[in-house]
């Protein structure tokens, strides 16, 4: 058995085991859904191979991440999957040594695990931060919402949003043309026979907040709407919910926020679940991690940084 990356011929095989493990009739394939861990230019996903034949993958992704003025370096880890033929091998765990050495050679400092598998727990994976899940209905709406418009979002909007991307504090440091194409592919929505759909509230012309949306529909195993991204004024986006709950386009609308966001203020109100941050995540190299967090840390507590050792 053979470890290592894809190669552009690979990517049939891939795409073929991924589609058979996490797709069923009336989902789109994986290489729509998830364009970059299949992507032949990109060529970072790993597999296992038995002569020619893939028998495992775990799919990769690089990115920066931005906290205030600092830049982490990191890579996605998801897809995961192996041919049934095989499974129970120990295969995946396998290969994951082999990704965390080449993640480390190539500079990341932290790896985010789409899953949080005993294969993981056993190999130094593990859960970070909380979230709030909220529900918002017609019933609990705050009122007193956005004066402006609210329109789906054409391409004309791409520098305005990409202006309000740039505003969070802590964000995935993505392209126009990277944001757009994770826009039209649906990545997550896609596990539930969604349609992802941009929302911005704009006055004056002005582009204000936006809201990427997943939107339910006769074939979708989930219900409610889900907000996948969000960003502006919290007003503004709120004033999004509002308009769709107004026009009855939706009954409810659920929202997941990650413990250090703002927006939470404006939706406490309503009910609410507790969880733990999906995901888990892996330190690469912990005195990497600190040096690029390094102008976070000066600006929000220096004598705290000054005093970190590793």
């Amino acid at each position: 058995m053979e470890v290592r990356q894809l190669k552009a011929d690979d990517f049939e095989q891939a795409i073929q085991l991924a589609n058979d493990t996490f797709r069923e009739q009336g989902h789109t394939s994986m290489e729509q859904e998830f364009p970059q861990v299949f992507s032949k230019e990109l060529q970072q996903s790993f597999g296992a191979f038995d002569g020619e034949a893939l028998l495992s993958l775990i799919g990769l992704v690089p990115s920066n991440v931005r906290i205030g003025e600092a830049t982490l370096t990191v890579f996605l880890l998801g897809s995961v999957c192996t041919h049934r033929d095989f499974r129970q091998q120990g295969i995946s765990t396998t290969i994951l040594k082999e990704v965390y050495r080449y993640v480390d050679q190539v500079g990341a400092s932290l790896l985010l695990v789409s899953g949080d598998r005993g294969m993981y727990m056993r190999n130094h994976c593990y859960h970070f931060g909380e979230a709030n899940k909220y529900i918002i209905g017609k019933s609990n709406v705050n009122k007193e919402g956005f004066i402006g418009e609210v329109r789906k979002g054409p391409t004309t909007d791409i520098f305005q949003i990409d202006r309000l991307k740039r505003e969070k504090k802590v964000r995935y440091d993505s392209s126009i043309l990277e944001w757009q194409v994770h826009l039209v592919a649906g990545g997550y929505v896609s596990i539930f026979k969604m349609e992802q759909v941009l929302y911005v509230a704009s006055h004056n012309g002005v582009i204000e907040g936006y809201a990427v949306i997943g939107m339910p529909s006769s074939d979708s195993t989930k219900e409610k709407t889900i907000v996948t991204e969000w960003g502006g004024d919290s007003r503004a986006v709120y004033g999004i919910f509002l308009k769709l709950l107004e026009n009855n386009l939706e009954a409810e609308i659920e929202i997941t926020i990650p413990w250090h966001e703002k927006f939470i203020e404006v939706v406490s109100e309503h009910p609410c679940e507790k969880l733990r941050n999906a995901g888990t995540i892996n330190i690469v190299n912990a005195e990497r991690l600190i040096n690029q967090l390094w102008p976070y840390l000066q600006e929000k507590n220096p004598t705290l940084a000054q005093s970190l050792v590793i």
